[in-house]
């Protein structure tokens, strides 16, 4: 059962009874999550209109759980008495704003803090990243890009992933952690159809990274050559701008090729509806036909609820990088 709270200065308000249907979704490592809702927008018989209005607050719930807390952005109506909404959360404004920020020796969990600080987000949990990054410059970048650069640093360094999310309307940094829960979906049990791709268009066999220049310059290597006797030389090559020594830069390309060397595979599936399978998360897919039976993150979700339904189209990965931000 689906409840659609609004909040406003003069209190909340249940439009349940309004709604037709609602599309909540979200992609890994991209801000915001967001839902599409929408409604009858006539008064006749038990209906009454949502009179929504941009700028006031929508909560959603799925069964008693709430699923989803933001900010109403844009609206449309039309003749045929169907009218729409378009809710973010508050990572929204990490995505709509821009700055200049120089940061040095501080961590991602400080850099996170500072600019919801400067922007008036409010902030929830904030998990303690612990490497002070030398030198953080970032000009006219946007204020996700610039904590995404942060997060993306300290893993390199670290090996230890870190994701924003929006819970209960407060900013909140937080370690990744091996999920308790282990969702599966099962061709003949729960899912509805599929579309199954591989690639080594992405894959790397040998990584190369350099720092510094001249006589201070610094290079480090590494190749997988089982993958490099199957597809060839595929290089990954990067100039570190970071001030990092040469243990620390052969951190990274090891980590580069641990994450790039492998052959890339992606699965688009539909299935019944899971509320907890959200992207960042895991789920245990069985396809017999195509030999199948193992874990994937999840990179991208669509939840539909209508009625008493809950579907959901989910994009499948095997890796769970971060994106390359600068």
């Amino acid at each position: 059962m689906l409840q659609l709270l609004k909040v406003n200065a003069f209190g909340v308000v249940d439009i349940s009874n309004t709604i037709d249907k609602i599309v909540w979704k979200g992609q890994k490592y991209r801000a915001p999550r967001s839902i599409d809702i929408t409604f009858v927008d006539t008064a006749k018989g038990y209906h009454a209109r949502a009179n929504a209005k941009e700028g006031e607050g929508l909560t959603f719930l799925w069964n008693g759980v709430e699923l989803f807390r933001g900010i109403i952005f844009n609206q449309a109506h039309s003749k045929k008495a169907k009218a729409t909404l378009t809710a973010h959360d508050n990572l929204f404004y990490f995505v709509s704003n821009k700055d200049t920020y120089v940061f040095d020796d501080k961590t991602a969990s400080e850099i996170t803090t500072r600019i919801c600080s400067d922007f008036q987000i409010p902030i929830g949990t904030i998990a303690d990243t612990g490497y002070k990054i030398p030198h953080h410059p970032k000009r006219d970048k946007l204020l996700y890009d610039i904590i995404m650069a942060a997060i993306n640093t300290t893993y390199k360094q670290t090996g230890v992933r870190y994701y924003l999310r929006s819970l209960g309307g407060k900013l909140e940094l937080i370690k990744r952690v091996e999920q308790v829960k282990k969702w599966v979906i099962e061709n003949g049990v729960n899912l509805i159809d599929y579309d199954y791709q591989t690639s080594i268009e992405k894959t790397a066999t040998r990584v190369k990274m350099i720092t510094g220049e001249g006589k201070e310059t610094i290079i480090a290597t590494a190749e997988n050559s089982e993958l490099m006797n199957a597809f060839g030389v595929l290089q990954y090559y990067e100039r570190v701008h970071d001030e990092i020594n040469q243990a620390q830069l052969q951190q990274r390309t090891d980590t580069a090729l641990k994450e790039n060397g492998k052959t890339g595979e992606t699965i688009k599936v539909t299935a019944l509806g899971l509320p907890d399978v959200i992207s960042g998360s895991a789920i245990h897919l069985i396809i017999p036909e195509h030999g199948i039976e193992r874990g994937y993150y999840i990179d991208a979700d669509k939840h539909t609820f209508k009625g008493n339904s809950h579907t959901m189209k989910l994009t499948l990965t095997q890796t769970n990088e971060l994106p390359g931000v600068v």
